[in-house]
């Protein structure tokens, strides 16, 4: 609570304006949307990179706080990552929006603290040298630029405040695949997954008056999960009425999946059960594990899984510490 202050009064303390204003810009630092849910859809995943020559991409990305369903009946007070086209700000997910660029490029990230935070928040990412902002106050944008000197799928996330475990742990994680030139091989289907261990308890300390949950530190510390999740929610890939029937191929397909792990704490055994992973590159696309069945991919990192959709039928996906799926992760593969 003592943060939270902190962060209240020296936005009154900086602010000029007449009383009435004043009081008009509080009540608007203090909202937090409600959303029905902070899922991922598995589908959003950029075009593939089809150039040799390097350029500047730029992405808008917005640190959001929203109030969502992380499991039936519960509502989590989520930080995420949205990404802004114009003037609209995208949904707010986890994992927050895949970037897809390519060796050589120089990436632009202009990232703004919503209006609506509390916290202060800022970007990491692991695909780059240094690559990361200090900590963005609310209503603040400001800019990262770096170059993507290294080909690879890699995680991003927010590190604010020197916390950068409390931040992963509320959902503020994303992947950023770095492609070599000429782009990756062409695939049939590609799709975008991202799990995260979460730590709750009742109560969200800024909004005494919403009926949510928050993290928990001590069970986060002490590495006891309530729950996890594909894609920002227990059901998100397993319910058909959130994205439970997204990851459907044809038979004899070749599937891509990007897959990042958030975290905070636990890494994930990926697993597609009844299938067989034909090149898992937990690094360089060049650096291939063929013919895996289940793959550790760490906390903090990422990797890129491909296959050839074999049989038709519905494939539960998990992640082979089996147990976990009681807890959420667990989604499914359609194959028609």
């Amino acid at each position: 609570m003592e943060r939270y202050k902190k962060i209240m009064y020296t936005f009154l303390a900086s602010t000029s304006l007449c009383g009435l204003i004043l009081t008009s810009q509080f009540s608007v630092v203090n909202a937090v949307d409600t959303v029905s849910n902070a899922a991922k859809d598995p589908t959003e995943v950029p075009e593939p990179i089809n150039r040799s020559n390097p350029k500047t991409v730029a992405i808008n990305l917005v640190a959001k706080e929203v109030v969502a369903e992380l499991t039936p009946g519960k509502q989590f007070w989520f930080w995420t990552f949205a990404e802004k086209k114009g003037d609209v700000i995208g949904q707010a997910t986890v994992p927050g929006p895949m970037i897809r660029v390519m060796e050589g490029d120089t990436v632009v990230i202009n990232l703004t603290n919503d209006l609506g935070n509390v916290e202060p928040h800022n970007i990491d990412f692991h695909a780059g040298f240094g690559a990361m902002l200090e900590d963005i106050a609310v209503g603040q944008t400001e800019t990262l630029t770096f170059k993507a000197k290294r080909e690879g799928t890699y995680i991003y996330h927010c590190s604010g405040e020197g916390m950068p475990w409390e931040h992963v742990a509320y959902g503020m994680y994303g992947l950023i695949v770095v492609e070599p030139k000429g782009g990756l091989s062409r695939v049939d289907k590609e799709f975008y997954i991202g799990q995260g261990d979460w730590y709750i308890k009742q109560g969200i300390e800024p909004y005494p008056d919403i009926d949510g949950y928050s993290l928990d530190e001590d069970k986060a510390s002490e590495e006891q999960p309530d729950y996890y999740t594909f894609n920002g929610h227990t059901q998100a890939l397993a319910d058909e009425n959130i994205y439970g029937n997204a990851i459907t191929v044809n038979e004899g397909e070749s599937v891509r999946v990007f897959f990042v792990t958030g975290g905070p704490n636990k890494g994930s055994n990926f697993h597609i059960i009844g299938q067989i992973f034909d090149k898992f590159c937990p690094g360089h696309s060049r650096t291939i594990i063929r013919n895996e069945e289940t793959a550790y991919v760490p906390p903090g990192s990422a990797a890129t899984f491909e296959f050839e959709a074999s049989g038709p039928g519905d494939y539960p996906i998990v992640d082979h510490a089996l147990f976990r799926a009681t807890k959420g992760a667990l989604g499914y593969l359609h194959v028609k």
